[in-house]
């Protein structure tokens, strides 16, 4: 046999064949961002006009067609394969310039009353009495939205009745984290609500059974000001370093629902700004299942065809390395488990940023949180407003231990943070004036 017509002599790979697959696979699956949304890359000059899928069609979508492209983008993997994989547009000398989803936030200059308010304007809280302006048609979740007495706009949302505070803490907690390391998230409270407060009787089947000496909890979040877009495409942003990283902070926080719908667009006249939302599938909590989470949230998707083929080939010897030994530490608290590994966390549905995020993006998320403090997550975690102080106390145990064991993934080691607060001392309740 004649090697050389393989483009191979003495069992040697070309010189020409070599250089040939390194010009595809170097200048092929390229990283990209269309300029027409303007000339800084990930940042939204324009007011764009996205399509919003049904949620039917975007699980179909996302659980079976984007791990075949991901598998057959040709160029991507083979960049993958040789060592350069595509680099993110934005992240330039270890740095991540202010973008549509990301806004570069001091972590040194944010007091720990600051992260426990993050974008909620001056510590403000809803007001009764609440008008009700339409249903909360999507998702598990019951829920309404509402405006109060001073016309702001509101969506409610109301926990399972066998977990009072599982959801609405996980929500809360959640975007709080997100704010503080740079995210846009909208403002997200706990609100006592009394049956009374509203001007309809349209919830009284819901309240009844959650009412608690009167009152029920909430998980208030204010609508978001300007013109709504609709949701960010994440295949569109899956070059943008920020959101590959949102992988790394969604393992963390193990928030399994990153789906395109839950993003929101909105323009303001002069840019667009993309907002992460809907964070009641994270920590313990699951909005899908409207309860605790499962031991093999954070290990598989839903539909996961790594592990499909990976049974059936095993004749279903194999399975999954979900965290099987893992139970509920509480109602409130759910199944928050201490074991992440950050490489191999997947979401429900496969994500196409999530997919492109390489060490680099990993490393520049992780360096901020590391320098997140003690005192700074345990303001976030008081945002949550657990009854009980063993819950909060637990969920900062495993955010530490989590945020410790994805550190260690990737070498970052511990930040010394100038924001403290010494210990016993309360945590502030307002923000200083001019700190936002």
């Amino acid at each position: 046999m004649r090697n050389a017509e393989c483009g191979m002599r003495n069992g040697t790979p070309s010189l020409l064949l070599l250089l040939t697959w390194f010009l595809v696979f170097s200048t092929a699956g390229c990283a990209t961002w269309p300029q027409r949304w303007g000339s800084q890359p990930c940042a939204i000059a324009i007011k764009p006009n996205p399509s919003k899928p049904s949620i039917g069609w975007h699980y179909v979508s996302t659980a079976l067609l984007t791990p075949l492209e991901h598998a057959f983008n040709l160029g991507r993997l083979g960049r993958r394969l040789i060592g350069l994989p595509a680099r993110a547009v934005n992240l330039r000398d270890g740095q991540v310039a202010d973008s549509a989803f990301f806004t570069n936030r001091d972590l040194n200059r944010l007091s720990p009353a600051h992260v426990r308010w993050g974008p909620t304007p001056s510590g403000e809280m809803p007001r009764p009495p609440f008008t009700i302006t339409k249903p909360k048609t999507e998702g598990r979740t019951p829920g309404c939205f509402v405006k109060d007495s001073r016309g702001v706009g509101y969506l409610f949302k109301f926990d399972p009745i066998e977990s009072p505070e599982l959801l609405s803490g996980a929500e809360v907690v959640t975007s709080k984290l997100l704010y503080a390391l740079g995210y846009h998230v909208p403002s997200y409270e706990i609100a006592s609500v009394r049956p009374e407060d509203f001007k309809q009787d349209d919830l009284k089947d819901i309240l009844a059974p959650r009412l608690r000496k009167g009152k029920v909890r909430v998980s208030a979040s204010r609508l978001l000001e300007g013109d709504i877009v609709g949701p960010a495409r994440f295949r569109r942003f899956r070059d943008c370093a920020e959101v590959r990283a949102l992988k790394i902070v969604s393992a963390w926080v193990n928030n399994i629902d990153t789906k395109d719908h839950n993003t929101l667009m909105v323009w303001d006249g002069t840019k667009t700004t993309a907002y992460v939302i809907d964070f009641g599938t994270s920590l313990g909590a699951d909005a899908g299942l409207a309860g605790p989470k499962s031991p093999c949230a954070g290990w598989t998707n839903v539909v996961d065809l790594s592990v499909l083929s990976s049974e059936l080939l095993t004749l279903g010897i194999y399975r999954p390395p979900c965290d099987r030994q893992a139970q509920a530490f509480s109602p409130a608290v759910g199944l928050f488990s201490f074991h992440v590994d950050p490489r191999r966390w997947k979401p429900y549905m496969p994500n196409p940023a999530f997919e492109e995020m390489n060490d680099d993006d990993a490393r520049w998320i992780v360096r901020r949180m590391s320098r997140l403090s003690r005192a700074q997550l345990g303001a976030a975690v008081s945002a949550g407003q657990y009854s009980n102080p063993s819950d909060a106390a637990r969920i900062i145990e495993v955010l530490e231990a989590r945020r410790k064991t994805i550190m260690e993934r990737y070498k970052i080691a511990p930040a010394p943070s100038a924001v403290t607060t010494p210990s016993g001392e309360p945590l502030p309740t307002a923000i200083p004036r001019g700190v936002r």
